[in-house]
This record gives structure tokens, C-alpha cells and sequence, in this order.
């Protein structure tokens, strides 16, 4: 009977080191939640990457319906737009810098948010965040 009860107390144990074990490999695959964070994070930024190009291609069909421009109109401002910095690269690679009001850090102008604190920016353009 003292063997029955035994196994059973031992059972417990080996149990209650299982789930521990368990809930640290959770903490380690979820790293504290910076998984669920970034996840959050990218979530985000591909909503507001879609968000970009519903109002860049409404925009695009209401000047093209209202101005009489063509699609080859469009492809010569965006190689213009894209030589202002000097490269034809595909990108807007502006130079200017700011301080982030959260974290204090120097980032660029043209970031929607901070990428290190992630905190939002206060901008004063016409493509700023809605």
C-alpha cells in the first residue's frame, strides 16, 4: 500500500515538473511576448501597407479620370520622384532626421513610426497618418 501511495506522489511531481518545463518552453518560444509583439507589429505595418495602395490607386484613378494623364505620364514622375535623392533605385531615401518625443532616438522623416520604441510620429505632410 506504502509503494502505491508512493508512486502516486511521485506521479505528482514528475507532473508538476512537466507543466513547469512546459511553461518555460513557452516563455522561451514566445520570448517574454516579443513574438506576439512583432507579430502585432507586422500586422500593422502590411494594414497600413495596404491602406497605401488603396489611396495611391484612388488617387491615381481620380487624377487619371479628371486630367486626361496616361500610365506612361505616371511612369516618367515616378523615375523623376525617384532621382530626387540622386539614385534611380525604386526608393524615397530622404536624409532628413528627427529626435522620436518617445524614446528620444534620431530617426528619418519619412518613418511612420518610431522603430525602436515604435512610438507614433507627429508629421506635418500631406501622406501623414490619418
Amino acid at each position: 500500500m506504502i509503494d502505491f501511495i508512493w508512486d502516486m506522489f511521485q506521479q505528482r511531481q514528475i507532473g508538476e515538473v512537466q507543466d513547469g518545463l512546459r511553461s518555460n518552453l513557452e516563455k522561451d518560444k514566445y520570448q517574454d511576448g516579443k513574438i506576439s509583439t512583432n507579430d502585432a507589429r507586422l500586422k500593422e505595418l502590411e494594414r497600413r501597407h495596404e491602406q497605401l495602395k488603396l489611396v495611391t490607386m484612388a488617387m491615381w484613378t481620380l487624377l487619371k479620370d479628371h486630367s486626361g494623364l496616361t500610365e506612361n505620364d505616371l511612369k516618367k514622375y515616378i523615375e523623376k520622384v525617384d532621382l530626387m535623392d540622386g539614385k534611380a533605385d525604386g526608393r524615397v531615401n530622404t536624409k532628413e532626421k528627427s529626435d522620436c518625443k518617445g524614446c528620444g532616438r534620431t530617426i528619418l522623416t519619412t518613418s511612420l513610426a518610431c522603430p525602436y520604441c515604435g512610438g507614433d510620429l507627429q508629421r506635418k505632410s500631406a501622406f501623414s497618418k490619418v
